[in-house]
């Protein structure tokens, strides 16, 4: 798909993925539609209102907008929160997929999913062996949260078979919102040492990164479900300490357990993706988890 003039329905346009896809999106000359649910301070575009959870509006501006394309990056990701607030993860996680989907599929779009890798880790997956997980193996999702990123994912396939893009990514960081990175930098900044858990295992995944390869999956016409994510097989406290590193801080970084941390919701304790079909497709290799913290850090110090 040629990308320029081709108009794309950005919803949760205000969020942290979007702020890096929408200067790839225009650079690429797409006709880009932005809509969310509340506009943030510093959003200089026009933004429509929209409760993906309303499947009237939902429709309403979809036959508004006549997108080719709508690519959801909203959604519900306060996992400890989740497990209280049970029905909204699952409105804006599930029902809201369901509904843009079926928005998509009445006026012919492809819609573009943004998905989780807490669809494994869950409590099916205790005695699995510690390998990348491939796209089509069985799902055990983690907590509320898993749970509900994984009824997103079966809605969407279930009424868009042949018109959906879903990415499953992991520790996503970046910009333009709330993220471990940032985090670290603040709080390794104002104390001399901090703990961070060392039993769970992923990869993190530079958020520019995973905005440049949905632009590249669009162009090459992929659909289907892909894992995207970076490479590495790294614990948060390791992650942490690469941080405090390259960051040139002097802060010590002290592992803990997870259950020393006394965390509402359950965490996949490994979730680590294969990303061989995603590097199939892209005819390239994905970047390491280090190389996405270095240009996250970088990108930093330029704005």
């Amino acid at each position: 798909m040629d990308l320029r003039g081709s108009k794309i329905l950005l919803v949760g346009a205000c969020g942290m993925l979007a702020g890096h896809l929408i200067p790839q999106l225009k650079r690429r000359q797409a006709d880009l539609v932005y809509a969310d649910i509340r506009r943030i301070d510093g959003f200089s575009e026009e933004c429509l209102p929209l409760d993906m959870t309303n499947l009237e509006q939902v429709h309403r501006l979809v036959a508004q907008v006549k997108p080719q394309v709508i690519i959801n990056c909203a959604a519900y990701t306060a996992v400890d929160d989740a497990e209280d607030k049970i029905e909204l993860a699952l409105r804006v996680n599930a029902i809201g997929p369901k509904n843009l989907a079926q928005a998509a599929r009445d006026c012919g779009a492809t819609l573009v999913h943004i998905s989780s890798d807490y669809v494994y880790g869950g409590l099916g997956h205790i005695d699995r062996p510690r390998t990348p997980y491939l796209e089509d193996e069985e799902v055990s999702p983690c907590g509320i949260y898993g749970h509900s990123k994984w009824l997103g994912d079966e809605f969407i396939k279930a009424i868009l078979p042949a018109q959906h893009l879903i990415l499953r990514t992991s520790w996503l960081h970046g910009l333009y919102g709330p993220n471990f990175v940032a985090t670290i930098v603040r709080v390794a900044r104002e104390k001399h040492e901090l703990r961070v858990v060392n039993d769970q295992i992923g990869s993190p995944t530079w958020a520019e990164w995973l905005a440049v390869t949905i632009c590249e999956l669009l162009g090459k016409k992929c659909l289907g479900i892909f894992h995207a994510s970076s490479h590495g097989d790294i614990s948060w406290y390791d992650f942490a300490k690469e941080i405090v590193r390259q960051s040139g801080l002097a802060t010590k970084v002290l592992p803990q357990i997870t259950a020393e941390a006394k965390r509402k919701a359950p965490r996949p304790p490994y979730s680590t993706m294969n990303v061989s079909k995603l590097e199939n497709a892209l005819g390239h290799a994905c970047p390491s988890w280090q190389d996405g913290l270095a240009a996250h850090l970088e990108s930093i110090k330029a704005l």
